[in-house]
């Protein structure tokens, strides 16, 4: 299972695709992936919004980014990604004990789910295993080729560099998004998530596509449309989105505090954290940081 253990970060891409609300972008158009974070005082820092992404489109930064990685004093990611977080993350996925997801739906649904997975070569033991939030974690991406995402590709970087790095969250805080949405309720988004389940492919194109414009505007209003037209539980989506997007943003903009206050940080965080109302750009703003941007 470890090598599943990222899921974790490709899972929050899915839910921000699929779960957005009218009221989580501003009017006017955002865009750029990084961002200098500047204050009197201060030396500059960057913000740099991420996709969970094994893309070379993605993963060959350009020089603009490379030299501000390169020339930071630290890196702060979402999740520290090291040997046990991976651990946690995977363990995580899994029930204990007699639970099991063969247990837990109808057999019908059961083998729908078996299919589903089947192109991910998961044995059934390991399948009638999983909780049904690591399900929809896995079948909302592509099977994994190289395993090299972009976040991953930072923190390796960092280390050769012998630049220090951080989590802005704890992995037990992100599983908890997760992990408290009650059984019934993560039944009901892994059945949408299937019969979404051919659009997949639609809807990571669409992001990286969006992504690669540096959009962050048109990406939050992909996401928003598309929930308006798939979401059966628009109550659950905008509840489950608040815990998912709106409190972890409040989290991380609080505590890349200490970084910033540093000077010369690289922070990244997935970038449909950075747009809106409620978005970490605003949320810098609104503590006394200019936000410029850079690419």
């Amino acid at each position: 299972m470890k090598k599943y253990y990222h899921k974790i970060y490709w899972i929050t891409t899915f839910f921000l695709v699929v779960l957005a609300t009218n009221s989580l972008f501003a009017e006017e158009t955002q865009k750029g992936l990084l961002w200098e974070i500047d204050k009197p005082g201060l030396m500059p820092s960057c913000l740099f919004g991420t996709i969970h992404s094994e893309d070379p489109r993605v993963n060959n930064l350009l020089s603009i980014v490379r030299n501000c990685f390169e020339q930071a004093d630290s890196v702060s990611l979402e999740l520290q990604m090291d040997i046990p977080t991976m651990l946690k993350a995977a363990s995580a996925m899994v029930f204990t004990g007699t639970q099991s997801l063969e247990q837990l739906v109808d057999q019908a649904f059961y083998a729908q789910i078996v299919e589903a997975l089947s192109q991910y070569n998961m044995p059934s033991v390991v399948v009638k295993k999983l909780k049904p939030w690591a399900v929809i974690a896995i079948l909302s991406t592509p099977p994994m080729k190289t395993g090299e995402f972009l976040d991953l590709l930072l923190y390796k970087k960092a280390r050769q560099l012998q630049i220090r790095t951080y989590g802005l969250e704890k992995v037990e805080e992100q599983l908890a998004v997760f992990e408290e949405l009650p059984l019934s309720d993560q039944i009901a988004l892994l059945k949408e998530s299937l019969k979404r389940l051919d659009e997949m492919p639609m809807i990571f194109a669409k992001l990286h596509e969006l992504y690669l414009k540096r959009d962050l505007t048109a990406l939050m209003k992909f996401s928003v449309e598309y929930m308006r037209d798939n979401s059966d539980n628009k109550a659950l989506s905008e509840d489950f989105y608040k815990r998912l997007v709106d409190d972890r943003n409040l989290r991380m903009a609080k505590r890349m505090q200490k970084r910033l206050q540093e000077g010369k940080a690289f922070i990244a965080i997935g970038a449909l954290h950075l747009p809106g109302e409620k978005g970490v750009l605003k949320l810098l703003q609104t503590r006394g940081y200019r936000v410029s941007s850079l690419y």
